[in-house]
């Protein structure tokens, strides 16, 4: 059965906007994903590639009791000098894992809100963490 043109229905050139929003197709989410994924990697090389963070003490020192790491450990490295080794370097991290894991389900069943508020607040904390180490550590 073929349609012909004057019995197809007539779409208007301006669409009246409803609030709804037009469905974009599956391959440019991914496209999109993907260039946010190499900008975001670009620009954490870039970062890695310029922070100067030295791995070995001072010679001149006579005995160094707390080991460094690369800034990327700094948070479960601050969490080391401060805490016992179980809790700061196996429970906070598999716990913050877990949280990172749980969050898409936890978003469909309270909000995307509050899921990404519990990320953004989980993501402070380890950033946190980090500048804590870099600076003061």
């Amino acid at each position: 059965m073929d349609l012909k043109e004057s019995d197809r229905p007539q779409v208007p050139a301006e669409v009246e906007q409803s609030g709804r929003q037009e469905k974009v197709p599956l391959i440019e989410l991914q496209v999109r994903e993907y260039i946010g994924i190499f900008l975001w990697l670009g620009l954490l090389f870039a970062l890695t590639a310029s922070v100067k963070v030295p791995l070995d003490s001072s010679p001149k020192a006579e005995a160094v009791s707390i080991s460094k790491a690369p800034w990327v450990f700094g948070a479960i490295q601050w969490l080391l000098q401060q805490w016992p080794a179980w809790l700061s370097g196996w429970v906070l991290p598999l716990l913050s894992m877990a949280v990172l894991l749980i969050l898409p389900w936890w978003g469909r069943k309270v909000g995307k809100t509050w899921a990404w508020i519990i990320f953004l607040i989980l993501s402070l904390v380890w950033v946190g963490l980090t500048f804590l180490y870099m600076f003061m550590g």
